[in-house]
């Protein structure tokens, strides 16, 4: 072995194949575990995203309506737009979904990197019922995500 080290002529044909095709094996590998990591990562992130932007339209939502009597609040829903009108002594405040949107009064309050198909806000008795069904536009690969919340209103 010691000779071998010592011979001046360098490697051989079959050596160096065999390098190049051990290190084509490894690198493929680190670079499909480094790209699975990165793809993971990514929709991690993604769905983190969702989960903040379904608890804020949820907040915003339950922040109109938590102290709403029940004789205040109807249910103006049509075709695709499903709301609920809150009508106080000064204004009157309309809540829900337009579209695949949550919106309050009329706008948005959500960005455009989000679809709520299917969400709805009902009103049943003393209480509202919201179903949150929110996925991302941007990536396809992230799961959806459904949130419900029921609350009572204040009676009179």
């Amino acid at each position: 072995m010691l000779t071998k080290l010592l011979n001046q002529k360098g490697a051989t044909l079959i050596e160096a194949l065999l390098s190049l095709f051990l290190f084509s094996i490894i690198g493929t590998a680190v670079y499909f575990v480094l790209l699975n990591g990165v793809k993971t990562e990514n929709k991690i992130y993604t769905e983190t995203m969702i989960r903040d932007e379904a608890d804020l339209v949820m907040s915003q939502i339950i922040d109109v309506l938590y102290t709403a009597p029940a004789s205040k609040v109807k249910d103006v829903s049509t075709g695709s737009q499903n709301l609920l009108v809150y009508q106080d002594e000064s204004q009157t405040t309309s809540v829900g979904f337009a579209g695949h949107k949550p919106v309050i009064d009329g706008k948005a309050i959500s960005t455009n990197d989000f679809d709520f198909k299917d969400s709805t806000i009902i009103k049943a008795d003393n209480s509202i019922k919201i179903v949150l069904n929110i996925k991302s536009k941007k990536n396809k690969n992230a799961r959806p995500l459904s949130l419900q919340s029921q609350f009572g209103l204040m009676k009179e």
